[in-house]
């Protein structure tokens, strides 16, 4: 069915109904239903979204069918990570609020969201759970409430505003991820035999959790002494169900797929060793082609390859990157300071760069340069403009990404 077509038929529908939300409060709210842990019939959250139909003739109910349709669409944008807004609910790029008033397309859409998310028994969830739907409302909240976006946004709203708007879908991401995903055993498919075979037959489960053991412990260390068991438990998968062809059908949404997350969760550490012991182009390749396998970037891998790629001088793949990765974040921008520096010196454009970059975070200088302490070592959750997000920075090589640009750290530090 045309999307134009379902678009008007779900709005006629909408027309009949008692609440008649939006079409982007509708699309908001479907794509809501696809971070819920459990699955709602049709009849709970029809109710939720639409309350009562009132149909005036036996052919109004065809339009039932518009909305399922436009529900599996939204269900398999959730299933491939395409988690875009619509491009009617962009940001004001002069001033943010413009674009969190009452029903505009934004405002609406996350309202929708929130309204799915109000579903979720939180009695029900795990700590990393409940603080990855607190990080999500909490964004939500601030692209529909002028007070609530204030309050997150902070000193440099309009700044901060965009970055937390260019990062949607890293954090709706993610949130999808523990939410639905992260103990849901259902996701490995039960006519998948190989698979099965290899992990998960009851007179095998001691060997899955020796398995699942000897993950942890690898992924806890960053000793090269690692990489040996690192490497067999990859060829273990690589020999199971990620063979060659697996790698080929799936390459694009693999972080997707839960049975492939410690594939992925390994050879990123594996990158993160070799970066921390020297082995820089090994690292490199490895980051690259963890990026080709999940162009979403669940895991950041971008961080460390950008200083990856400045710390081995290889500037040209360094711009080439940013210039096809959507990225204008903290990250991206201190990489883009560092290009335009290492090739023109204090250039008016570099300027613009450090300008942006106090404006996007009132840390980043002050903790680069050490006048300023980072004290907190927890690094799994960060906000835009804080602390914790310099951290996440430094964690990824950034501070020696500078210190390999000459003279670099000097300019960013004066007035």
């Amino acid at each position: 069915m045309p999307s134009g077509t379902i678009r008007s038929e779900v709005l006629k529908l909408s027309k009949l109904s008692v609440k008649q939300p939006d079409y982007y409060f509708i699309q908001g709210y479907l794509i809501g239903l696809g971070a819920l842990p459990q699955m709602l019939m049709p009849s709970q959250w029809q109710q939720d979204l639409f309350g009562t139909f009132k149909f005036e003739a036996q052919e109004q109910l065809k339009l039932i069918d518009s909305l399922m349709a436009l529900y599996n669409q939204s269900m398999q944008k959730v299933m491939q990570q395409d988690l875009k807004m619509p491009a009617k609910c962009s940001l004001s790029k002069t001033d943010y609020r413009e674009s969190i008033q009452p029903n505009t397309p934004l405002c609406n859409y996350c309202k929708g969201v929130l309204q799915a998310l109000k579903h979720i028994e939180q009695k029900t969830l795990s700590t990393t759970q409940k603080q990855a739907l607190k990080s999500i409302s909490k964004l939500l909240k601030a692209f529909s409430n002028e007070k609530a976006a204030a309050k997150l946004f902070g000193e440099y709203a309009q700044a901060t505003a965009q970055e937390y708007k260019r990062n949607y879908v890293y954090f709706m991401s993610d949130a999808i991820q523990e939410l639905r995903f992260s103990n849901d055993a259902t996701l490995i498919a039960d006519d998948d035999p190989e698979f099965l075979n290899t992990f998960l037959e009851d007179e095998n489960e001691h060997q899955y959790d020796e398995f699942d053991e000897l993950l942890n412990l690898v992924l806890n260390d960053t000793e090269l002494k690692a990489l040996e068991p690192l490497k067999m438990l990859l060829e273990l998968m690589e020999s199971g169900l990620i063979t060659k062809q697996f790698i080929k059908d799936n390459t694009g949404h693999f972080w997707l797929m839960h049975e492939t997350r410690p594939y992925m969760q390994l050879r990123a550490h594996r990158a993160r060793i070799n970066v921390l012991h020297g082995n820089i182009p090994a690292a490199q390749t490895e980051l690259e082609e963890l990026l080709v396998l999940n162009p979403n970037d669940n895991q950041a891998n971008r961080y460390l390859l950008m200083n990856c790629y400045i710390i081995n001088g290889e500037w040209q793949k360094l711009n080439a990157f940013l210039a096809n990765f959507d990225c204008e974040e903290l990250h991206a921008t201190a990489s883009r300071a560092l290009s335009e520096y290492h090739k023109n010196g204090e250039s008016s454009k570099a300027k613009q760069y450090k300008k942006q970059l106090k404006q996007l975070n009132k840390h980043f200088i002050k903790i680069l340069t050490g006048q300023e302490k980072l004290k907190s070592n927890d690094l799994d959750f960060y906000t835009p403009g804080s602390k914790e997000e310099v951290g996440v920075y430094l964690e990824s090589l950034g501070k020696q990404a500078w210190i390999a640009t000459e003279g670099s750290l000097f300019w960013l530090r004066k007035k």
